[in-house]
């Protein structure tokens, strides 16, 4: 009796203990379960959230932009000159000159940058600088993975900037916004052919600056002054240049020409409205026509040297060098009357200063426009007058 007792507590323990062991399993999956599904959802809606509120314009822009973004690749004929042999005299070859025509030319790749359609019919924008070297091939890449050979049609006389052709058309062209009604903070794209490798590589940032004036230098001992430029964080690479720079409609506000050597995340671009007059011009006359007074100068830097000296903040030094002489002969400058050691402080009613040059002002009007100069002279005001020319090739 005892016995049968004893069996039947065991059992019953074991029947208890499967019971709760099964009611806890049950339970504990239905808590795992729905914590799961939850963090599933969580995960979803982040997701989905983050991707339509802060992805989705981007992605947008630049599904719309791409086809418009070209690869340039820069090639030449490279001379391989043939090395001696031990076994030249053996077989009668005599040595050649290094210098000789007998030199076989290879062509290879060199270099790249970035640039973008502006026609359906092919013209392509880009940096004057990626197409500086007359002797070298410049092949369009495509995004849809086909190339043509381009032609050089214009450069800027006083911009970074160039006009290329392929012989294509039904090409996707950008759209151009104003880039005078850009503002410090908006959101800016950089589309380009990164480090001439990874194509059309994308960078977002914001302008964080307007009309600055730099010194653009390719490392080679090649400099040139920019004006009214943007600036952007926007990582701009080697191999950028001549990409554009978008806002979040997808027009182009730029053309990205220029880092600041020594810093991160400091970039410039042309502004949009000086590329789309050198289009014009283009196609109006065959190439860019910008109109010119005739004079070398100094910027007048407040609180400078120079300022304490003349009595002046702000103006142009009319100087020169005996290389390069202040006033070129034949010049509107030099049938006007400036003199070297003027200093123009203002042409009509525009003053010139540090974020409103002399050939930025000067760029604002035409060719043949009739302009009235304000200049110190032997510390007085004079007035001249001169008639605005094209600028010589």
């Amino acid at each position: 009796m005892s016995t049968e007792l004893n069996q039947q507590k065991i059992a019953n323990i074991v029947l208890v203990s499967i019971l709760a062991s099964s009611l806890t399993g049950f339970l504990g999956g239905g808590i795992a379960f729905s914590y799961i599904n939850r963090s599933q959802n969580t995960t979803s809606k982040t997701s989905s959230l983050t991707v339509s509120e802060e992805q989705s314009s981007i992605i947008d822009l630049v599904e719309k932009s791409n086809q418009s973004v070209v690869s340039i690749s820069i090639s030449k004929q490279i001379p391989v000159t043939r090395q001696s042999s031990p076994f030249d005299y053996f077989f009668g070859i005599l040595p050649q000159n290094n210098n000789t025509n007998n030199d076989v030319g290879k062509e290879q790749t060199i270099g790249g940058g970035t640039g973008f359609i502006v026609s359906s019919d092919g013209l392509i924008v880009t940096n004057k600088h990626v197409v500086s070297d007359p002797s070298a091939t410049y092949t369009v890449l495509f995004n849809d993975g086909s190339e043509a050979r381009a032609e050089i049609k214009t450069v800027h006389p006083t911009q970074d900037l160039a006009i290329i052709k392929v012989d294509k058309n039904n090409l996707q062209s950008v759209e151009f916004a104003d880039s005078d009604k850009l503002k410090v903070g908006q959101t800016a794209v950089a589309i380009g052919n990164a480090l001439n490798e990874f194509d059309n590589t994308v960078s977002r940032g914001v302008i964080s600056g307007l009309r600055r004036s730099i010194t653009a230098s390719d490392g080679q001992g090649n400099s040139e002054q920019l004006s009214q430029v943007i600036q952007t964080d926007a990582a701009i690479n080697q191999g950028n240049s001549g990409g554009p720079l978008l806002d979040i409609n997808a027009k182009v506000i730029g053309v990205n020409v220029a880092t600041a050597e020594g810093a991160q995340s400091i970039g410039f671009a042309i502004s949009s409205n000086v590329v789309v007059k050198m289009i014009d011009d283009y196609k109006k006359y065959g190439k860019v026509k910008v109109p010119f007074i005739g004079v070398r100068y100094t910027v007048i830097v407040p609180g400078s040297e120079q300022s304490k000296q003349y009595g002046v903040d702000n103006g142009a030094l009319i100087i020169g060098d005996a290389q390069s002489p202040a006033i070129i002969p034949n010049s509107p400058a030099a049938k006007s009357g400036i003199k070297t050691g003027d200093i123009i402080t203002k042409i009509n009613d525009k003053k010139l200063s540090l974020k409103q040059q002399l050939a930025d002002v000067v760029a604002q009007y035409k060719i043949g426009d009739k302009i009235e100069l304000s200049v110190i002279r032997d510390g007085k005001e004079e007035k001249l007058s001169l008639t605005l020319e094209e600028r010589p090739e």
